[in-house]
């Protein structure tokens, strides 16, 4: 099993575990975290998760859309165009949300598994039908609401959730044409991976899901309410399947959720266990330990794999078992994680001011697209977030960004840390605050003279007084710091 890491946590512990749970290091945050154990640590992020309560929904969210082909034919133009305005107007709004929701949560690990959750359950908002911002939000919520929940729980939600319907083309699923689309991604990449079913289990799978759709349009007749999902009947296979050797059978027309999703989602846990358990604790691992494909540590994931069937699949005992172990502190596994888009993106802007369409734009650029990955595998991630094109337009953004920052931000900025008028012990903050391994010596004299510019350490008090100087030579200081393989790193 995982050896539980016993010593409290000294600053490179506290940053280790704020660096792979939150977006961003905040100062208020270590000084909480520093000297606790890793057991305390744990359940402070996960307390906090737990106990805060949902961010405000965008203002958007209970607005209408009319389907704009049931308007007369002289005003459908001018229909469609209204409708896709407000559809992108509202997809951006939410991208900048979600953004800002990633940056405020510095103290609980629920957004960022919240962006774990919708790169394994990949939905994109740009698909061959309209896929509302509403319906991207409320599955966002899903994620949200049961990030460290119970895996079967969130598979039962995942099938019926609107945005998965639509994106995998469940609407057009019916008992004469099932579409397969879902079926087969609930098997390759939101369950077991390849090699662990066949094609019949994906044939009997998809008959399944016939016969569901979405209410998209307040204008359309639908039996539910907007944006939720429904059945139509008629459109249903309730004939028996057999799905990994096992009958579901519904030809009593009884509910099909009870009597045949949630049969499924019970097989695929029931038949495929070990398989289910060690492709999602490999995903975890991938995405908060160490993304490379090819060293991916077996006994570790086999060790969240038994945690994770001995819990009756909870997620939280998992975390813990990973994020308390002494695996996890091990300096093997600190500052070996290559950020991804957001958490470098999101984790500067957290300290400076940069609009959020930038933002939005350098994270796209560099392949990372929040709400709409590149395909139904999700982010590739690893080394495709530090290539060589990647790398250089992240490092030219980033520079960008402090450059664009008032002097006045500067200055004011550095207040947060003690004796800021000694340039050596800011340097020194600084560089803990943002690059992935404490700094050395050499590191530290290194943007010390940086910073100073050629002036005398001794001058520094004066200096940081004066606003120009002192905001221009920091900036400078800055975009030095961004040129370092160490701030790209957690």
């Amino acid at each position: 099993m995982l050896t539980p890491y016993k010593n409290k946590l000294n600053t490179a512990d506290a940053l280790h575990i704020i660096r792979r749970l939150t977006m961003s290091v905040n100062q208020d945050v270590l000084v909480k975290v520093k000297g606790k154990t890793a057991d305390e640590a744990f359940d402070f992020f996960l307390g906090n998760a737990q106990k805060k309560p949902l961010p405000p929904a965008p203002s958007w969210l209970n607005s209408n859309h009319n389907n704009p082909y049931r308007v007369p034919a002289d005003k459908r133009q001018a229909e469609e165009k209204a409708f896709y305005d407000k559809l992108y107007v509202q997809y951006y709004d939410l991208k900048y949300w979600c953004a800002a929701q990633l940056k405020a949560d510095t103290d609980s690990l629920r957004e960022k598994m919240t962006l774990f959750w919708h790169g394994h359950f990949t939905t994109r908002f740009e698909t061959d039908h309209p896929m509302t911002a509403q319906l991207v939000y409320a599955q966002q919520n899903v994620f949200r609401k049961n990030a460290f929940g119970n895996f079967r729980t969130l598979l039962e939600k995942i099938c019926m959730d609107g945005a998965m319907i639509i994106f995998l083309n469940g609407r057009e699923s019916k008992k004469d044409s099932p579409n397969e689309n879902f079926s087969r991604e609930l098997l390759e990449l939101y369950s077991m991976g390849i090699g662990n079913y066949t094609e019949t289990d994906v044939k009997e799978g998809a008959r399944v899901f016939t016969g569901f759709n979405v209410n998209v349009y307040a204008n359309d007749t639908a039996p539910a309410a907007l944006y939720e999902t429904y059945l139509i009947s008629n459109e249903h296979d309730y004939s028996p399947k057999t799905y990994f050797g096992k009958t579901i059978s519904n030809e009593a027309k009884g509910n099909v959720f009870d009597n045949e999703i949630k049969k499924v989602v019970d097989i695929i846990l029931s038949q495929k266990a070990d398989a289910v358990a060690k492709f999602i604790s490999e995903k975890i691992y991938k995405f908060f330990v160490f993304a490379n494909p090819l060293d991916v540590n077996k006994t570790v994931v086999a060790d969240m794999a038994k945690v994770m069937i001995d819990n009756n699949w909870e997620i939280k005992p998992v975390l813990k078992a990973l994020f308390t172990s002494e695996f996890f502190y091990s300096d093997l596994i600190r500052g070996s994680q290559i950020k991804n888009p957001a958490e470098n993106i999101v984790g500067i802007t957290r300290h400076f001011d940069v609009k959020d369409d930038w933002k939005d734009w350098v994270m796209k650029t560099m392949g990372m697209e929040l709400l709409n990955p590149p395909n139904v595998a999700g982010w590739p991630g690893y080394r495709k977030w530090m290539d060589s094109r990647t790398l250089p337009f992240t490092v030219q953004q980033m520079g960008y960004f402090m450059w664009t920052q008032t002097n006045e931000h500067m200055q004011g900025w550095i207040k947060q840390f003690d004796k800021f008028d000694d340039s050596k012990l800011l340097v020194e903050q600084i560089l803990t605050l943002f690059f992935a391994k404490l700094p050395t010596e050499a590191n530290i004299i290194k943007y010390q003279k940086i910073l100073l510019s050629g002036s005398p350490d001794y001058e520094w008090p004066a200096i940081v007084k004066n606003t120009e100087t002192s905001g221009l030579r920091l900036k400078v200081m800055f975009i030095e710091m961004i040129k370092s393989p160490n701030f790209h790193l957690n």
